[in-house]
């Protein structure tokens, strides 16, 4: 039980082949099934299903997780087992299995790991307890570019999400989500699979993915800046859910003294629910100064500081813009800017460049292999949002390599430069974030410049070392709340909406591309932004003091809406904008 919930599950009728062989067979999919596996609107970070049926009486709440819900995970699984073996490329089947602390993910972990046993495949789990295979969806995800002979990772979370749900993350060759033409073919496997083969006799293979990508870590931070100050600092995590134990051994390496909340809290998710109360009184009692909130897969962040003797809560746009600004300016590192667009804009004006892209990492991705050459499949760059800050915060729209990298060099030409390191830093405002160093060097005998790094890419969500470099500089002394501008404050906000309400409202308001509209007592400018397909993925309304956005969401049934505005009148902005996109355009 947890938090008064109890969970169930439906019994399942197999069909014994022979010791080591089960099979399911499966029924027919209704319409609603094929929707959810084969979704309208794409998914920005895998595949997410209420997993668990709620039902709320007077003896209290009971989750019930059917045969049909399961059966759309297994489904998946063996699709995503198949699509593998078809590429050309992949003769070597081995699949690490992770998940977060969810309570479907054992039962999922067993699943997955028999479906893949069956088709060849060495199944590999984290170092963990029976039955266990935890590891953050940041750290899962990095694994395939960290692990030279696994080619394969499945993560098995659902982020912030209720706990009845439950989600699949899968990575192929590189960390970048999958998406475009490669999940659609999933998809339709997924969809014309009748029954699913179980090999329950089968020998795990254990690797330790934690130290793997705390090695990682330490080797990124130490070419930014010396971690020095955590030595001693007392710091409170508070996981929301589980133990977090990649990022708890991480500072206790550093030296620091952790304090763990080991309170589950549903949904878990640091951004919505925050207990100021208790962290006041545990950080009083641990003489901490700073609380590091996660959510349940570690790839969405808030942190909870006493400073001059007052609390502050900070969201991950603050965060990661003061973060920025205090590196820029402190310490001299030239950034280049990798962001979403509805992402914080009070780190633009420190930064060596700026880059917007689309929401998610299959977006920012797309930038960081154009950066280092890597090739990248053309469905990938076709369904992306790419635009670049070129003078006068022109946005130049990106469809290859060359006109980055020349910008780049034409920005260094122009300070004299002939070597440069950066930190590349891409994030998100929903709480990724993700570093990585890009050196930049004249070779003298051709006068061309090579773009290289020292290290693995990492290309999708990746907190850690930037929460390491946060809490550095809060034990160094430097303040948040001095590093951007308070005069405007940046929120996220939804309205519910089904798929083919999300499109009716990105195809009704497309007649306002270009136009002012007045919404209350302000007027807004509206631009489409476009993915390479010429397909509008994202609006933003311009007023004088403000902006906005708005695109459809790609991981639950909602519309998101995003302001930048005046820190006195944005609440009251951003819903009457929310109001008037709803009742004019579904």
């Amino acid at each position: 039980m947890i938090d008064n919930i109890d969970f169930e599950v439906e019994s399942i009728q197999f069909k014994q082949i022979d010791g080591n062989i089960k099979v399911i067979e499966l029924p027919e999919l209704s319409e609603e099934e094929k929707s959810i596996i084969d979704p309208m609107v794409a998914p920005t970070s895998g595949l997410r299903i209420q997993i668990y049926d709620i039902d709320k009486s007077s003896q209290g709440t009971t989750y019930s997780l059917t045969r049909g819900k399961l059966f759309l995970f297994l489904r998946v699984f063996k699709a995503i087992s198949l699509k593998f073996k078809e590429m050309d490329e992949h003769k070597n089947l081995n699949v690490l299995i992770v998940t977060d602390d969810r309570p479907s993910s054992e039962i999922l972990l067993n699943y997955s790991s028999q479906i893949f046993a069956y088709q060849g495949y060495e199944i590999y789990h984290q170092k963990d307890e029976a039955g266990k295979s935890r590891v953050s969806s940041p750290y899962g995800a990095a694994s395939v570019a960290l692990y030279e002979e696994i080619d394969l990772i499945i993560v098995l979370t659902a982020s912030h999400n209720d706990l009845s749900w439950n989600g699949i993350k899968f990575y192929i060759d590189y960390p970048i989500p999958i998406s475009g033409d490669l999940f659609k073919d999933v998809s339709k496997k997924a969809l014309k699979i009748n029954q699913i083969e179980l090999q329950t006799d089968y020998t795990l293979k254990f690797t330790d993915a934690i130290q793997k990508n705390n090695d990682y870590v330490r080797e990124l931070l130490s070419k930014i800046i010396d971690i020095r100050s955590l030595e001693g600092e007392n710091i409170v995590v508070w996981p929301y859910l589980g133990k977090a134990e990649g990022i708890i051994k991480l500072y206790r390496d550093y030296g620091a003294n952790v304090h763990l909340i080991e309170e589950n809290l549903n949904p878990p998710n640091p951004i919505k629910v925050v207990k100021e109360q208790k962290l006041q009184r545990i950080m009083k009692e641990t003489d901490s100064n700073l609380a590091l909130l996660l959510d349940a897969d570690r790839d969405r962040i808030a942190l909870y500081v006493k400073q001059n003797g007052e609390f502050s809560y900070y969201i991950p746009n603050e965060i990661y813009s003061a973060t920025h600004n205090i590196l820029a300016k402190e310490f001299k590192q030239k950034i280049i800017n990798v962001r979403t667009i509805p992402s914080d804009l009070r780190g633009d004006h420190t930064s060596f460049l700026n880059v917007l892209t689309g929401v998610g990492y299959k977006h920012l991705g797309v930038i960081l292999y154009f950066l280092f050459g890597v090739e990248v499949d053309q469905s990938k760059i076709d369904s992306a949002i790419l635009y670049m800050e070129g003078n006068g915060n022109q946005l130049i729209q990106i469809k290859e390599p060359t006109p980055l990298k020349n910008e780049i060099i034409k920005k260094m030409e122009a300070e004299g430069l002939e070597n440069a390191r950066f930190i590349v830093v891409m994030w998100e405002e929903s709480g990724g974030h993700t570093l990585n160093i890009l050196n930049v060097q004249k070779k003298k005998n051709t006068q061309n410049y090579e773009f290289s790094t020292p290290l693995p890419l990492i290309a999708d969500k990746y907190i850690v070392p930037a929460l390491v470099l946060v809490t550095e500089l809060l034990s160094r002394g430097y303040i948040i709340k001095n590093a951007i501008d308070w005069s405007i404050k940046g929120i996220n906000q939804t309205i519910e909406a089904t798929d083919r309400e999300k499109l009716a409202i990105m195809e009704n308001f497309e007649k306002e591309d270009g136009k002012d509209i007045a919404i209350g007592e302000k007027t807004y400018h509206i631009t489409a932004l476009y993915d390479n397909n010429e397909n509008i993925e994202i609006y933003k309304l311009k007023s004088e003091d403000s902006t906005l956005y708005f695109r459809p969401s790609g991981t639950g049934p909602e519309v998101r809406f995003y302001i930048f505005g005046d820190r006195d009148t944005y609440l009251e902005e951003i819903k009457k904008v929310k109001k008037y996109v709803k009742k004019h355009y579904v």
